[in-house]
């Protein structure tokens, strides 16, 4: 199989030493990275809002 080239590569120096980070993106995913991220910020809500029982 051939290797995927990053869709982005950013170079960070943080006291002499160079931190590389590159990223990949499934091109098939069915959801944007905002649905995903607006998923995790309401499962958070959810588990910090205690339940109020009657």
């Amino acid at each position: 199989m051939a290797e995927k080239k990053p869709a982005t590569v950013t170079m960070k120096k943080v006291k002499g030493t160079t931190y590389v980070v590159s990223a990949f993106y499934n091109e098939a995913a069915k959801e944007t990275i905002f649905d995903k991220l607006q998923h995790i910020a309401e499962r958070d809500v959810t588990a910090a809002v205690p339940v109020m029982k009657k």
